[in-house]
């Protein structure tokens, strides 16, 4: 089985998975545009990667889809099938140590057809130019480990200001920076997934196009996902899909000192709102009245009839025969 995808003016055909959602994509699509990324020419894309380029990568109310800080042992699972429901693809940024420790998520996001990349290995950025390297080269080596698919030279990271080393330590290897234009804030706190999807989508009218960064870590983005890819294409966003033009290419001393932890039991998680509120139907639907079985009356009982002399007689005396005339 094969999909059609429409990427940069042409129609492309790329394998599709056996258990993924059947999708016919076009250029009218909500997954408009597939569009490879060449790392060697361009080194930053969104935020100041954008207002430093001449050639932007995105139309007017296109979006690209990022995911970040996992892959979570259950709820990856949750945004996979939410994407596969609106036959969209995004780009997930995983942390190394993360995909390592949760490595069969790591191989279901790449089963789907979607792009994997890295943010950093655990810490939130490093500092010093040695750090951001041994980041770097970790956190791409984890992900191909834990996938055994090539990985996107593409690295997620929220320092703008970098050292000139590591700036130039990624040119050296063909890595690109990706920064948020629309974070979506889904760890604040006192928000409800309504609320928070719909101050996304606000967001996204504000910003007009760019990177949408969200957490596949947090159950917020779990329970309003849904309604804000909805919203999105009833408002006439388009989605593009990141690939690369050329995979990461992990050092062997690198992949070598990293290993697969032993399968372990996944932590029992809050389910998804969804799920939850499906559950509570259940509860709730009205069950069908127990059948009441009839009740059968008592025969009437028979008035005991007086003993005559000669049945006191024949009782006492032990004859059987029926002395009733």
């Amino acid at each position: 089985m094969r999909i059609l995808l429409f990427a940069v003016g042409a129609f492309v055909l790329i394998p599709a998975l056996a258990e993924a959602k059947e999708c016919v994509y076009t250029e009218k699509s909500f997954l408009a545009r597939v569009v490879a990324v060449d790392s060697q020419k361009r080194h930053a894309y969104g935020g100041a990667g954008e207002a430093t380029s001449e050639t932007p990568l995105l139309r007017e109310k296109e979006i690209v889809l990022s995911f970040e800080q996992g892959p979570h042992s259950a709820y990856t699972k949750y945004i996979l099938d939410i994407l596969d429901k609106h036959c969209v693809k995004a780009t997930f940024f995983l942390k190394g140590s993360a995909a390592l420790a949760n490595s069969v998520a790591v191989r279901d996001v790449a089963r789907r057809g979607h792009t994997l990349a890295a943010g950093v290995w655990s810490k939130a950025d490093a500092g010093k130019p040695e750090d951001a390297r041994n980041e770097l080269e970790s956190a791409l080596a984890a992900v191909a480990k834990a996938s055994k698919e090539p990985v996107a030279p593409f690295l997620r990271i929220s320092q703008r200001a970098l050292a000139p080393e590591f700036q130039a330590y990624l040119e050296e290897r063909g890595v690109s920076l990706w920064y948020a234009d629309i974070e979506s804030g889904d760890g604040d706190q006192g928000l409800t997934p309504t609320a928070f999807a719909n101050r996304t989508l606000a967001r996204l009218k504000e910003a007009g196009k760019g990177v949408l960064a969200l957490r596949d870590t947090s159950k917020m983005t779990v329970d309003a996902l849904d309604s804000i890819l909805i919203n999105m294409e009833i408002e006439g966003f388009k989605i593009v899909q990141i690939v690369p033009t050329a995979n990461f290419e992990p050092k062997a001393e690198v992949s070598e000192k990293l290993s697969l932890p032993a399968a372990a039991a996944p932590p029992r998680v809050a389910r998804p709102a969804a799920d939850q509120r499906a559950e509570q139907q259940r509860r709730d639907a009205p069950r069908p009245l127990a059948r009441e079985t009839p009740r059968v009356a008592a025969p009437a009982a028979q008035p005991q009839r007086r003993l005559s002399e000669r049945e006191n007689a024949a009782r006492q005396t032990g004859i059987g025969d029926d002395i009733r005339q």
